[in-house]
């Protein structure tokens, strides 16, 4: 399996995947001061295989249908935050995600995944992941109490057919989580996507 991070800041999400077996994983960050430093610590740890570069998520430089797993865990949130409005959000704000989303999109395989962790509610993100460019499916699921998460699962290729939107709010998890849990990561390994419904 071949996963894309988009946005990986000093995250230590590479890792945990690395550790469970996926070693197939690039990591991108517009800062070449985060990059520099993911690539030092990795290469302490000898995650010589996780792949660190500078990159623009608008922008991606990779070939069509490369990756099997796009994940970002609030990089897009970093383009809503001078949005205005978030019922109508400034037109350069939607340019910048409708982007983010169409390399997303295109560098994902035909049956790929895009993961899209965010504090954006669904009634604000659905409209741009549900865009006509798009052939994935969408379903979201919530973390947390009074602090939420929402775990977006988008799955390229199972958009019906009859072009309807696709979404659906799956099963809320049977786990409760607290605000250090979910800085912490580890919710993200407790999610078993087959299970959400497809």
């Amino acid at each position: 399996m071949k996963v894309l991070e988009l946005g990986c800041g000093n995250s230590q999400l590479s890792e945990e995947l690395y550790k469970d077996g996926i070693t197939e994983i690039t990591c991108i960050d517009l800062s070449a001061v985060a990059v520099e430093k993911m690539q030092k610590r990795l290469a302490l740890k000898g995650y010589n295989e996780i792949k660190v570069l500078e990159a623009d998520m608008l922008d991606l430089p990779f070939s069509n249908e490369c990756f099997d797993v796009v994940i970002e865990k609030g990089t897009m949130d970093v383009l809503f935050v001078d949005s205005g409005d978030p019922w109508n959000p400034r037109p350069e704000t939607v340019n910048k995600v409708m982007a983010m989303l169409e390399d997303a999109h295109r560098v994902l395989k035909p049956d790929g995944i895009f993961i899209s962790i965010s504090f954006g509610q669904p009634h604000f993100r659905r409209p741009l992941f549900d865009s006509p460019k798009f052939t994935w499916s969408v379903e979201w699921n919530t973390f947390g109490d009074a602090f939420h998460y929402f775990f977006y699962v988008l799955k390229k290729g199972r958009r019906s057919l009859d072009g309807k939107v696709s979404s659906e709010r799956v099963q809320p998890p049977s786990i409760s989580l607290l605000h250090e849990e979910l800085e912490s990561e580890d919710y993200i390994f407790r999610t078993n996507i087959d299970e959400m419904n497809s």
